[in-house]
């Protein structure tokens, strides 16, 4: 194994860790939100309960942008997935489809970057730079 490879290796584990941080926390983020909006929506006052509804829509979109840019680094065609991820998050909104949409993907996008072996454009450039 040379050199090249083990820091492929391991911008790939960085690249990898951060987005299972970054996809669990959106998650995990707009699922709290969404049962602390359910538990105070009624007894809360308005101003509180709109900027909570802010945030949640902020957490839920953030999911799906998320997943749109770690799914072109698997090389997945930009309108394709630009499509993909705005039907899906057009179809969370619909009835409560979010209950079933979001962990799917979330686990999708989960195994599909712990599948991966492409590095993002981002980190080649900082990479041949730096050669």
């Amino acid at each position: 194994m040379t050199a090249n490879d083990i820091i492929i290796d391991e911008v790939l584990k960085v690249e990898n860790r951060s987005f299972w941080f970054r996809i669990l926390a959106c998650s995990i983020g707009y699922f709290a939100m969404s049962l602390w909006l359910n538990s105070i929506r009624t007894t809360a006052s308005l101003w509180l309960v709109w900027l909570l509804i802010i945030i949640q829509f902020i957490l839920y979109f953030s999911i799906f942008i998320t997943s749109y840019f770690r799914s072109k680094v698997f090389g997945l065609n930009n309108n394709i997935a630009l499509i993909l991820f705005t039907a899906l998050a057009v179809l969370g909104r619909v009835e409560n489809w979010e209950i079933i949409i979001i962990p799917l993907l979330v686990v999708t996008m989960l195994v599909l970057s712990g599948i991966n072996k492409k590095i993002s454009t981002e980190a080649q450039e900082r990479f041949l730079k730096n050669e």
